[in-house]
């Protein structure tokens, strides 16, 4: 398995998918081994063809919120190909792991050249992840909403005006 099967790539015609699969480089990660770091470089997209990765976020200095455990075959860092180059989360192997994986700056080349394959996986990223921002934004709504129909004590007060007025989406 290389590219087929897996949405981001499902638009492909099979010459699309051959000219993306001759940049891909094997990868074996180990167990516990992050394959991104939150805040540090993200240049790679990872396709993961065995194991599971876990997606984690800082949610506070010292506190860390477990976002998803994700399970081959799946995509992980496309973030990391359309913007600057820095982690947003902290992705780490559960167990061993083996990925292929494709270089940021071999995609952006092709991009920048006019491939077609490149294109339609850049317009596949902007759907993933306005979509995931659709419903990041709903769980902000939902959690919002129920702060304010409680009664809060100072702290909620602090965490409720920051992500009104500081934090932008």
């Amino acid at each position: 398995m290389r590219l087929e099967g897996l949405p981001l790539f499902e638009n492909l015609t099979p010459g699309e998918r051959s000219e993306l699969e001759e940049l891909l480089e094997p990868a074996s990660i180990r167990d516990g081994e992050a394959i991104f770091e939150e805040g540090g470089p993200e240049e790679h997209l990872y396709i993961l063809t065995s194991g599971a990765v876990e997606v984690s976020k800082r949610v506070l200095p010292g506190h860390w919120r477990r976002l998803a455990i994700v399970e081959a075959p799946a995509v992980v860092g496309e973030m990391g190909l359309m913007t600057e180059p820095q982690a947003v989360c902290t992705v780490t192997a559960r167990g061993p792991v083996e990925a292929l994986y494709l270089p940021r700056r071999a995609f952006l080349e092709k991009l920048e050249a006019g491939s077609g394959a490149a294109h339609k996986v850049a317009y596949e990223i902007g759907r993933t992840l306005a979509d995931r921002m659709a419903r990041t934004d709903e769980s902000i709504a939902g959690i919002v909403a129920r702060l304010e129909e409680t009664e809060t004590d100072r702290d909620f007060d602090v965490f409720r005006e920051k992500l009104m007025h500081e934090w932008s989406f």
